[in-house]
């Protein structure tokens, strides 16, 4: 089972924002019960117990009024509307009694009950006393002890309703209070959960993508040709195993490739002798040693053996590159006069150039001093270089070589940030260009890969290996200096390359 897997740290972070809206969510739901809680108790006791306190007062209006007219009329439809307001006033406030809950409500229906008490008692009296016929002087003291009753029932009722309201004003409050305090929690987790969300998928993205990244990369390096490039595999989960897959498949091309070098160097070895052997036979046979040869059998001869020589150049290339790949390519390093290979290999290969009505012209660019570097190798170059120019060079075109000193900031930008300048102070440039049929520009780097050849349709000679242009480069980068291309198809090609010339031997300090 794989350790720390993708899957884990993709569930982790689900679950963890999952369980923060779970808890957002069941909070939420606690405290709108509680709010539900809240206001019904306002809209079942304290709203119903307002409105009966303000009724109460109402109540007890009415059995004034009527207690008064009664006094003067002497109707009885006055004392009976009387009682009937009496008894409201008592269910009413019978009905406060059951509902109330709170100890000073509680003690202002008991004053308010005892004063409506005394105030009824009052009244009775008034009524037993006019129902003697009996003519009773007016008293002061009994109608400002009345009033004083009746002001104190007033008085307890609106404290009452008081109360209520006041509780009622601190629930709303509370309200608000909850209300407030749950939007600010569920801020506080929803933000938490986005933030947490935003680390999670910023640090989870980038452990993904940098690894990908890293083995984009390295997937190029191999693309070109670099097979000894690995990546380090730093984590356990599916990337890590994707990393070390890649790895594995990285040793197992490195396997095959030196499986297909050692069969193509062991293929070509063993090639050349015989081939030496059919060559040395073949000249054997058109210096007449054997016997007489007709014109016709010199023609064939003449074909086998041309035929023999460009099969012994494509051997001593695949020989060639398998010595470079192996590192056994070696290299006679003295100082020599680039302009003189030059010149011997334009002059050698002017005959094939004049052959196809080709111009080869050359600048040599001022006086050049010797070089550094081993001339059969460079020869080499400059025979290849040369040699794919007239290839792709059609009939009554030019060829221009010129050579100059190059300042080290005139060179490819690339060529620079590869560090392999090495207080090199300026280069010996070479340039080979042509009129020829051009290269195009996605071809400019896979050209100098081994078995890399420009398709060019019924466009150019005889085809060959695929092999000259990286033996080149592989010799010219052996050299300390670097080679590319500049050409578009149709309008000819440029082949430059660069030989180390004059260096600075500032010590840094």
């Amino acid at each position: 089972m794989v350790k720390n897997s993708l899957w884990k740290r993709i569930l982790f972070g689900y679950i963890t924002i999952v369980v923060c809206m779970m808890v957002m969510s069941f909070y939420l739901i606690y405290r709108l019960n509680y709010l539900n809680k809240v206001t019904d108790s306002i809209m079942r006791a304290d709203i119903p117990f307002i409105e009966n306190g303000e009724k109460l007062v109402d109540c007890l209006l009415e059995q004034v009024r009527n207690e008064k007219k009664y006094l003067i009329t002497h109707d009885n439809a006055f004392l009976d509307l009387f009682d009937q307001k009496k008894r409201e006033f008592l269910e009413r406030l019978k009905y406060l009694e059951e509902s109330v809950t709170y100890r000073k409500k509680d003690e202002a229906i008991q004053q308010t009950r005892e004063l409506h008490k005394k105030y009824l008692s009052m009244v009775s009296k008034e009524i037993i006393l006019m129902g003697k016929d009996e003519v009773i002087p007016p008293d002061t003291r009994y109608e400002e002890e009345k009033k004083k009753t009746l002001d104190q029932l007033t008085q307890s009722i609106n404290k009452l309703i008081l109360v209520t309201q006041t509780e009622l004003i601190k629930k709303i409050g509370l309200f608000q209070q909850i209300g407030y305090k749950s939007t600010r929690i569920s801020l506080i987790i929803i933000l938490f959960a986005v933030l947490f969300g935003a680390i999670f998928g910023y640090f989870f993205t980038r452990s993904i993508c940098s690894p990908i990244k890293i083995l984009k990369d390295a997937t190029e390096h191999i693309a070109h040709g670099d097979l000894d490039h690995r990546i380090e595999v730093t984590s356990n989960d599916e990337i890590g195993t994707l990393g070390m897959a890649f790895n594995q498949m990285c040793n197992k091309l490195k396997e095959m490739d030196q499986m297909k070098t050692d069969f193509v160097s062991n293929v070509s070895h063993n090639l050349k002798t015989p081939l030496t052997v059919i060559r040395e036979a073949n000249d054997l046979l058109l210096e007449k040693i054997a016997g007489p040869v007709s014109d016709a059998q010199i023609k064939l001869l003449n074909i086998t053996k041309e035929e023999t020589i460009r099969l012994t150049m494509m051997i001593n290339d695949l020989l060639d590159i398998s010595r470079i790949e192996a590192g056994l390519m070696r290299y006679n390093f003295q100082y020599a006069s680039i302009q003189d290979i030059i010149q011997k290999s334009t002059d050698e290969i002017r005959f094939l150039a004049e052959s196809k009505n080709i111009h080869i012209r050359w600048s040599k660019g001022g006086d050049i001093s010797k070089v550094l570097l081993d001339r059969e190798k460079i020869a080499q170059v400059m025979d290849n270089l040369l040699s794919n120019a007239i290839k792709f060079t059609p009939s009554g075109g030019r060829i221009t070589v010129t050579v100059n000193e190059a300042d080290f900031k005139t060179v490819p930008q690339f060529f620079a940030e590869e560090s392999r300048l090495n207080n090199v102070h300026s280069f010996v440039q070479v340039s080979i260009s042509d009129t020829g049929i051009g290269i195009p520009v996605e071809c400019h780097k896979k050209i100098f890969d081994k078995f890399q050849q420009v398709n060019n349709k019924g466009k150019g000679g005889m085809k060959g290996t695929g092999l000259g242009l990286s033996i080149v480069k592989h010799i010219i980068l052996d050299h300390g200096g670097d080679i590319w291309v500049e050409s578009n198809m149709g309008q000819g090609s440029v082949f430059r390359f660069t030989l180390p010339f004059r260096y600075d031997y500032v010590l840094q300090s």
